[in-house]
């Protein structure tokens, strides 16, 4: 099921109180419109009733989606520099849920699910654009790691990411978004999908990385320059 509660938050501008429905657990197969929250990025997205500022508080829940194959585990982007402590901590409640620790049927569920950590709404966006465009997430992270590799030097504003944020309908070009550290979008890139099946060409020449990327939950280029 998907579980929120009332929570009372001071607005950032104002310091007023407003309460918002802030998610523990996020079932997509049961509440869809929750998926479709997420995508449009209104999931915990208030309006101050006292001044009118718009925010958003950072996730920290578990989302699941049977029916597509997905379990993911949110948290804030300010734990992003302990994602190895996190990957732990989720590793084991996806065994208790899912996993070794289970039970046998949910073993059988657990055994279709891909099971992922991420850091703040818009990399968990990207998980969901990606499993609906039918990309694989860790080639996925190769072409950005491509594209960097393209780019100016600096390659990426210092705290800057790049994220997936669709597909074009006509062309079939990936779109990505360059965002600062509050999640404002500095430049955005259409990228042929062939990209894809570029890397996925020339194994030989990702495997390094491709071992790295994969070698947990947490499948991020991230992963390669964050954290100890």
């Amino acid at each position: 099921m998907s579980l929120f509660t009332l929570t009372p938050l001071a607005c950032p501008h104002c310091g007023q109180s407003t309460d918002v429905e802030v998610y523990a657990s996020i079932n997509a197969d049961r509440r869809p419109d929750l998926r479709t929250a997420i995508l449009d990025q209104t999931l915990q997205r208030t309006t101050c009733p006292h001044c009118e500022m718009v925010f958003r508080l950072e996730p920290q829940l578990n989302y699941l989606d049977i029916g597509r194959g997905q379990w993911l585990a949110a948290f804030p982007r300010q734990r992003l520099d302990d994602w190895h402590q996190v990957e732990a901590e989720v590793q084991s409640s996806f065994d208790r849920a899912y996993g070794a620790q289970s039970g046998p049927a949910e073993r059988e569920i657990g055994g279709d699910l891909q099971a992922r950590l991420v850091f703040g709404w818009r990399a968990l966006r990207e998980k969901l654009l990606a499993r609906e465009l039918a990309l694989d997430d860790v080639q996925l992270e190769l072409v950005k790691l491509l594209l960097m590799r393209g780019m100016d030097e600096p390659p990426l504003p210092i705290g800057a990411v790049l994220r997936l944020s669709g597909a074009d309908e006509d062309t079939g070009e990936l779109q990505f978004e360059v965002l600062d550290r509050d999640d404002q979008v500095l430049e955005e890139l259409s990228v042929p999908r062939e990209l894809l099946a570029d890397v996925a060409d020339a194994p030989q020449d990702w495997a390094e990385l491709q071992g790295q990327l994969q070698a947990g939950r947490f499948v991020d280029i991230a992963r390669l320059t964050r954290g100890s």
